[in-house]
């Protein structure tokens, strides 16, 4: 598949959604002049049932530090997060990887350094509930930074299904997004379903495995905080 074929197919999604389809495809019509950067609302994307994340500490000062770069630099910055998968569709990241080499535009770059490390290391958990990010982040740029762009979804999906270790599922693959305004966004792509699903439950696990809640699509999660 081309990249024109990709970005079709993620509309076809969205267009395909039986409550918001619709708007979906008024706004692809009315944005398309924006190309990849078409936005697509993260408010309506449906939720992941029962589903969680949660950050160890370090992961998430790693992940409080790209807001940071991002605010000063005002260019994007990409990153991977490994962790494993739980029971109900929850995953713990642990590990960080990012490379400030070679930004030189405002969309994030996964360079050589990076993609050889997400290579050497998912190359020796195969089948053993390994979960690969794929996440960068969006600066206060133009009007839609809040929310996925069409091209967004469109390398995560293109991610997926060229790389046989996450299309057939011996790795799961999740997307995320830390925008400027401090919202850590993720996103699972069901390649069963033909589906995009966000989670909205986010926390990070201190020493004690005290959880404590991240803000996520702009949602208060003040009282959701699960018994570990």
């Amino acid at each position: 598949m081309t990249r024109q074929d990709y970005n079709r197919k993620v509309k076809q999604i969205m267009i395909n959604n039986p409550l918001f389809g619709q708007y979906h495809a008024q706004n692809f019509s009315t944005f398309g002049s924006l190309g990849e950067n078409q936005p697509i609302n993260s408010s309506i994307i449906n939720d992941i049932p029962r589903g969680s994340i949660i950050l160890s500490e370090q992961v998430f000062d790693m992940l409080c530090a790209i807001q940071d770069v991002t605010n000063t630099e005002m260019e994007e910055v990409p990153f991977f997060l490994i962790g494993m998968e739980g029971s109900d569709n929850s995953i713990e990241f642990t590990e960080f990887m990012s490379s400030s080499r070679d930004r030189q535009s405002t969309e994030a770059s996964f360079n050589k350094d990076m993609v050889d490390y997400l290579q050497n290391r998912i190359s020796g958990d195969l089948n053993d509930g390994l979960v690969v990010c794929h996440g960068h982040s969006h600066p206060a740029i133009g009007r839609f930074y809040e929310n996925f762009s069409l091209g967004d979804l469109t390398t995560y999906i293109q991610m997926n299904e060229e790389n046989a270790v996450f299309r057939n599922r011996k790795v799961e693959l999740v997307g995320c997004v830390v925008t400027s305004t401090g919202n850590i966004n993720f996103v699972f792509y069901d390649n069963k379903r033909q589906d995009f699903y966000r989670f909205t439950h986010v926390y990070v696990k201190d020493m004690y495995g005290n959880l404590r809640p991240v803000n996520a699509y702009g949602l208060n999660q003040r009282e959701t905080v699960p018994t570990m």
